[in-house]
């Protein structure tokens, strides 16, 4: 054991004991010459059983702590084995495992971890794990459990104790050794089930989660991981009531982490940290399956891929001087990866930002999914707002210099907000947008090929714009004479007008599925509203839903994945619809007939994606 008060390695003055385990004692030092202090972790020889396979773990960790370098992971410095010991001398983690923060928290409080340090620390070890396991050689950690978490005084976690982490390798049907910890292992740690893999570490850090908010220890009971609200019965009432979609999405997540089978958990750190970051989204009904966005979660792993692509470009570029740089950018968007696109279609815009196209195929990019996300936004907005190559005006006064592009660019961008599910108040920030379409003279615009689209765009524009406006105004709210400035009868006379033949079946087929859904799922959450205080019928509403149902019976949809998840989704909201609309009149049969400030579509119709909180409501 080493002494307190000594030197180790003629560098190392030993000044503390600060931890002890089962196999090791972990000891402050300080490198006097450097003033920079250390942890020293001790491996005696003597006492430990089966020396040779614990120093296989050991020089196993330090050779993989000495490859990464990443914030939330500790620093090698030094190895040191003698015939007595085996040291290690690395980072020092000021702070307290999760371990003992849970204790703490129980012992002090009563209750386990708040449901947002738990979300706040689980995002953070999603990236240290997805980093692990994207590397070169990918890294299966294998050990995830609170007590190898460390918090630090700033907030952020470290993970430590490698000696169970393993390469993974593939092609291998099982690993060589069965190394975990009861409770937290997945079933593929234990002997022929398998090798591990990236979902090892999912299954091991939903385990770590569970523990954490519920308080409840998984190593009594392995592969048993009841709903957090269950588990802890008052966990929903210790929760403030704004933070409980929070802790019901967080539920869903841990239960799909813990699934027995591999192919039943969250496929990679991506997927989990996305839903992590949107946990309320989950409770909302009929939840889409699980977007994957990349472009706040890769970070710095994306920006080395497009620095490095960058340079690709730049010595490629030398041998395309007949293209332009802005045509050779897009070009090569066009197969590149979508996190790669973003920024190929960024640096067109540098080098000529009037060019509408640029915009419009990174807006396609970020709506591929059917999703314009919170940071989708802000990136495009910083993007218009920009100066670059030192201009004395932004990109967005370039680009309305492009009449024609700019109304496109108008119009794509109001249906973005319009429809997005990523933005609370997207309907209002559509206004705007929508009034350029409005006010532009389309007489005077060639719109190129889209050219025999553009009075159907601002027909449309007219509409959606005015529904957008009505979310500024409040539908249904009376001002001070009593009033209502916009009343439910004004909103649904302007949803069937979207059926006019100016505004539907004019544009691609993708938007007009938008707009379907959008009147689906209006009709869906608005049923009392339309019933009750714009005396729509049964009768009229049902005949809505059969127009959408008749127009998505003849869209040729095919082989276009977007078309077919939006189809299905109109498809789940219609059925929704009807059952609505039968239980509210169930209650009052006679209310709402005869109508005569309301209009229906005679023939055919739309829907809302069935997950979205603003792609329909308020």
């Amino acid at each position: 054991m080493l002494q307190i008060g000594s030197v180790v390695d003629g560098k190392y003055k030993v000044l503390n004991k600060i931890g002890q385990g089962g196999m090791s004692v972990v000891y402050l030092s300080l490198n006097e010459r450097a003033n920079k202090t250390w942890a020293i972790k001790e491996i005696r020889k003597d006492g430990v059983q089966d020396f040779a396979t614990v120093r296989q773990g050991l020089i196993a960790e330090t050779n993989i702590l000495k490859s990464l370098n990443h914030k939330y992971l500790p620093s090698i410095v030094d190895v040191i084995d003698d015939k007595d010991t085996f040291l290690i001398v690395m980072d020092y983690i000021q702070g307290k495992s999760l371990n003992t923060v849970l204790k703490e928290s129980l012992e002090h409080d009563g209750l386990p971890i708040f449901v947002e340090d738990v979300i706040s620390w689980g995002k953070q070890l999603c990236d240290v794990l997805y980093y692990l396991h994207t590397r070169t050689q990918p890294i299966i950690y294998r050990d995830m459990k609170p007590a190898n978490v460390m918090l630090k005084p700033d907030g952020e976690i470290c993970v430590v104790d490698f000696g169970t982490a393993r390469v993974f390798k593939t092609g291998n049907t099982e690993d060589t050794t069965c190394l975990g910890t009861p409770g937290y292992a997945a079933p593929e740690q234990y002997g022929g089930n398998g090798q591990t893999r990236p979902q090892t570490d999912i299954y091991n850090l939903g385990a770590t989660l569970h523990h954490l908010i519920t308080g409840r220890n998984p190593a009594a009971t392995p592969f048993n991981f009841p709903k957090i609200t269950q588990c802890r019965p008052t966990l929903l009432e210790e929760t403030p009531r704004d933070l409980r979609g929070k802790l019901l999405g967080l539920e869903m997540i841990i239960d799909k982490c813990t699934q027995y089978e591999i192919k039943d958990r969250y496929q990679s750190c991506v997927e989990l940290k996305y839903d992590l970051e949107h946990p309320e989204e989950l409770g909302l009904p009929y939840r889409k399956l699980l977007k994957k966005k990349f472009y706040s979660f890769v970070g710095c792993g994306v920006m080395a891929l497009i620095l490095g692509g960058v340079s690709l470009v730049g010595m490629a570029m030398e041998n395309n001087t007949t293209k332009s740089g802005c045509d050779y950018y897009i070009q090569s968007a066009q197969t590149a990866a979508n996190d790669e696109k973003i920024q190929l279609y960024r640096s067109a815009i540098a080098l000529n930002p009037t060019r509408e196209d640029a915009y419009l195929d990174m807006l396609d990019t970020m709506v591929s999914d059917n999703v314009f996300s919170s940071d989708e936004d802000v990136y495009l907005t910083s993007v218009l707002n920009s100066r670059d190559n030192g201009r004395d005006r932004d990109n967005r006064t370039y680009l309305q210099a492009n009449r024609a592009g700019y109304v496109e660019f108008s119009y794509q961008l109001g249906l973005a907000y319009y429809y997005s599910v990523g933005n609370n108040g997207d309907k209002s920030s559509a206004v705007g947008w929508f009034q350029n379409v409005i006010d532009a003279d389309m007489d005077s615009l060639d719109m190129g090929d889209n050219d025999e689209y553009k009075y159907a765009w601002q027909a449309r524009a007219q509409i959606l714009g005015r529904i957008s406006d009505y979310y500024k105004n409040k539908i249904g709210v009376t001002n001070k004479a009593g009033d209502a400035e916009v009343s439910y009868a004004d909103y649904w006379n302007d949803l069937m007008s979207l059926f006019d033949s100016d505004a539907v079946g004019q544009d691609n087929m993708i938007t007009d599925m938008r707009l379907y859904s959008e009147i689906v799922f209006q009709i869906y959450s608005r049923t009392v509203e339309f019933k009750d205080e714009a005396g729509i019928s049964q009768e009229e509403m049902e005949q809505a839903l059969d127009a959408i149902q008749s127009r998505m019976d003849i869209m040729a949809i095919d082989g276009d994945a977007q078309a077919m998840e939006l189809a299905a989704d109109i498809e789940t909201m219609i059925e929704q619809a009807r059952r609505s609309i039968t239980a509210t009149f169930a209650t009052n049969p006679n209310a709402g007939a005869g109508s005569a400030a309301s209009q229906s579509p005679d023939s055919e119709g739309g829907s809302q994606e069935a997950d979205s909180e603003e792609g329909g409501g308020e």
